[in-house]
């Protein structure tokens, strides 16, 4: 186990790696602004946007929601979301070219009790940059108003593809909750009701793997329980599920027709994030890694951690995570799988 980087600035609220590069997300302090800085394979440190001073995202406060990062190493491009609590709550999506400016790509809006417009999850890899939305509305907007049920539905949604001067629809794509990208592939797990004012899974459904061109199904697999983190790499989906008694499953597929592979009872405690490889799963569970191999099954223990460690990112071997201090410093940690 190493430290890549130590940030007495702040701490690290987001992990992204692709190929050889590592970013990371850097909260700020009363000095200096928020930043995403992104080490790429010759070891060189850059950070985004540039310039820093006047961008939405420096003084932004990063505390009222988790924020997410994704980075395309063919791009040399980050994209992350700012998230607005309150009375109205909205979340910002964002990218920017490492050492490059800022730019705004789409606002989603919706009231505190559900309707509306939400980000569902942002995914990067190779030349692919994509966020999902969801629409949630009311089923009778009129009855709620007076008086009756305010039962609410997912209306629209889907993934859009982010380009060099906006967005643009992925053809064929649902309402999407959290995303995955590998190889040209984008994996979602869909939006299908609307729980406790949020668009959710529903249990016992489908995941898609699509082609992030064209939308075209290239895999399609059901999942018993609830679907709750994805993982893609090239030719592995990984899917954690939440299921009724005291464990959760992890099961994975073939990314390119969809044939299941193998699953593995795993902890009721992982928490809702997979990082994996063609030939390992990685998740978290309480303050420890586990890995899974995706030949026979096998979790074997990989490293004690400390309980708020932030992000998991595997990629080119290496296996990358923040870790918070209470007095305000981090420090960007990273273990080889190979």
């Amino acid at each position: 186990m190493q430290t890549l980087r130590k940030s007495a600035n702040g701490p690290i609220e987001a992990v992204a790696q692709d190929a050889g590069s590592v970013a990371w997300l850097v909260a700020s302090n009363s000095q200096t602004c928020n930043a995403v800085h992104v080490i790429g394979r010759n070891q060189r440190e850059l950070t985004a946007p540039q310039p820093p001073a006047g961008t939405m995202t420096c003084r932004w406060t990063l505390t009222d929601g988790q924020p997410q990062l994704a980075y395309a190493a063919k791009k040399s491009t980050a994209l992350w979301t700012l998230h607005e609590g309150g009375p109205a709550p909205f979340d910002w999506v964002l990218s920017a070219k490492a050492g490059g400016p800022e730019r705004r790509v789409e606002r989603l809006a919706h009231a505190s009790n559900g309707p509306g417009l939400w980000l569902g999850g942002i995914a990067a890899a190779g030349s692919t940059l994509a966020y999902s939305w969801v629409d949630a509305e009311y089923v009778d907007p009129v009855g709620c108003l007076s008086g009756g049920s305010c039962k609410q539905k997912i209306a629209d949604g889907g993934i859009k593809i982010v380009t060099k001067t906006g967005d643009q629809p992925l053809p064929g794509a649902q309402p999407a909750l959290q995303l995955a990208a590998s190889a040209g592939r984008i994996a979602y797990i869909p939006a299908l009701t609307v729980k406790a004012n949020h668009p959710s899974a529903n249990t016992n459904s489908s995941i898609y793997v699509v082609d992030a061109s064209s939308g075209d199904t290239e895999a399609k697999v059901f999942v018993h329980g609830i679907p709750s983190a994805i993982a893609l790499s090239p030719h592995v989906l990984a899917v954690l599920t939440t299921q009724a008694g005291p464990h959760g499953r992890i099961s994975w597929f073939s990314a390119t027709d969809g044939t299941k592979l193998g699953s593995t009872l795993v902890s009721r405690q992982a928490a809702p994030v997979l990082a994996a490889s063609d030939q390992l799963i990685v998740y978290r569970a309480n303050r420890a890694l586990y890995r899974v191999s995706t030949a026979n099954g096998r979790i074997r223990l990989l490293a004690k951690v400390p309980v708020n460690i932030v992000g998991l990112s595997l990629a080119n071997g290496r296996l990358a995570w923040a870790e918070n201090k209470a007095d305000g410093t981090a420090r960007l940690r990273a273990l080889s799988l190979r």
